[in-house]
């Protein structure tokens, strides 16, 4: 009888892990991500940063942006194309019962913010922070944090 328990519980745990993994590694739409479909998008906003050390070694920050853009605009359409062309990865880090604070991404000196907005500001919006290391920070409205890493297709 204790073994029959042994062997249930051992092939428990190797299904849990087998399920892990697969959430892990399969890619996510960004309307998986924000739990929202993309037409129902109506705003967005968009800065990217470059920053670093020239060859002359002069420090360098370059900031380029895109203002409250809506779903008529040529703009709004390519930043939310560019959006739906990548699969995203959840993080394990997803999983812990407690918020994630912080997010390094290893010296990157690129990033960009996308602020989506679909309804009421306060609770109906997403911030998007994008490294060029491939690493992605998902905030909801007032929620939490939640970490993705972006599958590049």
């Amino acid at each position: 009888m204790r073994k029959h328990i042994k062997k249930i519980l051992i092939a428990l745990l190797a299904l849990i892990v087998l399920c892990a993994c697969v959430w892990r590694l399969r890619p996510h739409s960004l309307a998986d991500i924000i739990s929202v479909d993309e037409s129902a998008i109506i705003s967005l906003t968009c800065t990217a940063n470059i920053s670093g050390v020239s060859e002359d070694g002069t420090p360098f920050i370059d900031n380029y942006e895109l203002q409250a853009l809506t779903g008529d605009s040529k703009d709004f359409m390519a930043v939310v194309d560019l959006l739906n062309q990548s699969g995203y990865q959840q993080s394990f880090q997803n999983l812990l019962p407690w918020a994630i604070t912080s997010v390094s991404s290893n010296g990157s000196s690129m990033n960009a913010n996308i602020f989506l907005a679909w309804g009421n500001t306060e609770k109906e919006t997403c911030f998007l922070t994008v490294y060029d290391d491939g690493k992605v920070v998902v905030s909801l409205g007032a929620y939490a944090a939640q970490k993705v890493q972006l599958d590049r297709r």
